[in-house]
């Protein structure tokens, strides 16, 4: 659940990072690396705290592959 919330706070953090280097610069400038790493950081979050969701439904109801 912490990384679910974690994703929650870097996704937005990201998207709104983008948007304000875009206004200011365009692409090429360093601000755009900051703002992917913002999405990429967000989306491992994501990725990673769905697969522990699904990990422990499955663990909780018996599930076995």
């Amino acid at each position: 659940m912490v990384s679910l919330m974690a994703a929650m706070v870097s996704l937005p953090a990201g998207f709104v990072q983008m948007v304000r280097s875009l206004e200011r610069g365009g692409y090429g400038t360093s601000s755009i690396t900051v703002a992917l790493i913002w999405l990429g950081v967000g989306g491992a979050f994501l990725g990673f705290g769905v697969a522990l969701l699904i990990w422990e439904l499955s663990v909780r109801h018996n599930v076995r592959h």
